[in-house]
């Protein structure tokens, strides 16, 4: 799995909105999704990435969502740098199924097929509208704003908010409106 996008290990903050979470859910169910169908394969070709990377990127995005809603609730995940390059490279797999990469082809066939009986009959989504969900997932994911870092430093030694901390979340807020993430 090599990817342009790796990173260390680093806490995310994640947004406590019902439009966030169901974006996270969908991501998260479709790539456990494609991870369940490459694990029956036995061919970690077919579906572009290894099963273990459709694996990881599942459970990394499916423990996102949240029922609590409170836009006033802040949550940090740890995000292991593997983890992030895993979900990257799903989003690289996806893109090329989508025919939407110069390396679009053949290969991705599978994949495509995979997902455009399962996006519609089940999401009743097409492919650009999972492609727009895993890239808030990764705008999320890949925020570096040293408001975020304020903002985790502060939740972690002091769980009150103060007019800090305050500052930082609009600052991270409006970093996730700018990416097209409805916090």
């Amino acid at each position: 799995m090599s990817s342009s996008h790796i990173r260390p290990d680093h806490p995310v903050l994640l947004p406590s909105s019902s439009a966030w979470s169901a974006d996270a859910r969908l991501v998260g169910e479709v790539l456990a999704t494609v991870g369940s169908a490459a694990a029956c394969t036995s061919d970690d070709t077919r579906y572009l990435q290894p099963t273990l990377t459709w694996q990881i990127a599942a459970e990394t995005v499916g423990d996102c969502a949240t029922t609590d809603h409170d836009p006033d609730h802040v949550r940090a995940l740890p995000l292991p740098g593997y983890a992030l390059d895993a979900v990257w490279a799903c989003h690289a797999a996806l893109l090329q199924a989508a025919g939407t990469t110069p390396d679009s082809d053949e290969e991705a066939g599978p994949l495509a097929g995979l997902l455009a009986h399962y996006l519609d009959d089940v999401h009743h989504i097409e492919m650009p509208d999972l492609v727009g969900a895993v890239e808030r997932v990764l705008a999320v994911f890949s925020l570096d704003l040293p408001a975020a870092r304020t903002l985790i430093t502060h939740l972690a030694l002091n769980p009150e908010a103060g007019p800090e901390a305050r500052l930082a979340y609009a600052d991270v807020q409006a970093a996730w409106r700018r990416a097209g993430v409805v916090c």
